[in-house]
């Protein structure tokens, strides 16, 4: 095997590429790769020969035997034929961005590890960034990071009823049913208190759910300050500046209408509803807005901080969710990446 001091590190087939010999790799050196993890944050294995999703799983359960298949986050995701743990990693279309985060930072135990798999390659785009949020915590103004410190975050997510979702809201990603797998109110009211999620029922058969977090977490392993909150996936004034940093990527057509649109509808957004009415949010924890400039200032730090590398198809990367951040570019043609996730 060789590997390259670098992030994401990567580890590549030094005589047989068979799943067999990463296999025996992954078992021989055990500890070694979760120091590796731990250390750099993310490893992507690349070119092996790893054809199914069923291989992916294999793959993953070695280097972390906790996978689980509960997911309480917003992205809406199927479960993979033939396999037990292994989900699309998103069923969002492909001009759909989606920005940097840790795997479910608002929930009370979110996921230790994060995994994908290149099944199809993309066409064009559709890459999944890598950032390192333990550096995006350091590189924060002084001020904002202790005012982000002081009062904590708030994250919102309102969901409509069965029957009384808009088309045309992109905003919304799921209905309430579709988060917690059943039409029942008092098996949700459930969930939501084994999980200590705060509840509200709306009205007109909607559903908000408040999570209440420090913005900011240390690493349970390292120690290390990590920002740890959705702010800039969930804040409505997000979509905006995620987009503008795209299309100056992408510079395509498409990502210059898009950017456009979303500013539109961000404007509008703000305007109609209230903070805490928002589609989803993130609040600072005394229930105030969180200021535009905030938003802009953060992300401006996750991009400087990102690093992009395109897929290969069979690639795998495994990623600790306690310090780095993913997400996904858009993307144009067939793109089929999947996911799993550790307890």
């Amino acid at each position: 095997m060789q590997s390259a001091n670098q992030f994401p590190l990567i580890i590549q087939p030094e005589g047989s590429s068979s799943k067999a010999a990463l296999a025996q790799f992954l078992s021989a050196n055990k500890q070694q790769i979760q120091n590796q993890l731990l250390q750099h944050g993310a490893i992507l294995f690349r070119g092996f020969n790893l054809p199914t999703p069923k291989d992916f799983e294999e793959v993953a359960l070695l280097i972390d035997h906790r996978l689980r298949d509960d997911y309480y986050g917003t992205s809406p995701r199927n479960i993979v034929k033939n396999t037990k743990y292994i989900y699309t990693a998103s069923e969002l279309p492909g001009y759909y961005p989606i920005p940097q985060h840790c795997e479910m930072s608002y929930v009370e135990q979110p996921p230790i590890n994060i995994f994908f798999y290149c099944h199809i390659q993309p066409q064009y785009g559709g890459e999944t960034p890598l950032c390192d949020f333990r550096k995006v915590y350091a590189q924060m103004d002084n001020g904002i990071r202790n005012e982000f410190d002081t009062k904590g975050v708030t994250t919102v997510r309102n969901y409509s009823g069965l029957s009384n979702a808009s088309r045309f809201n992109l905003f919304e990603l799921k209905k309430w049913n579709e988060i917690f797998h059943t039409t029942d109110k008092t098996e949700v009211e459930r969930q939501c208190r084994e999980q200590h999620i705060d509840f509200e029922w709306t009205g007109n058969d909607q559903l908000r759910l408040l999570h209440r977090t420090p913005a900011a977490k240390a690493h349970p392993v390292t120690g290390e300050k990590v920002w740890f909150n959705h702010l800039q996936v969930f804040h409505p004034y997000s979509a905006k500046v995620e987009y503008n940093f795209i299309h100056q990527r992408q510079q395509r057509a498409k990502t210059f209408f898009w950017k456009n649109l979303i500013a539109l509808m961000v404007a509008v957004k703000q305007k109609a509803k209230t903070p805490i009415e928002q589609s989803m949010n993130v609040l600072f924890g005394d229930g105030s807005p969180v200021p535009n400039e905030y938003v802009q200032h953060i992300q401006e730090i996750i991009w400087q901080n990102m690093v992009i590398i395109p897929w290969q198809h069979r690639d795998v990367i495994a990623i600790d969710n306690f310090s780095t951040a993913h997400g996904r570019l858009p993307y144009e043609g067939e793109r089929d990446i999947l996911a799993c996730w550790s307890a």
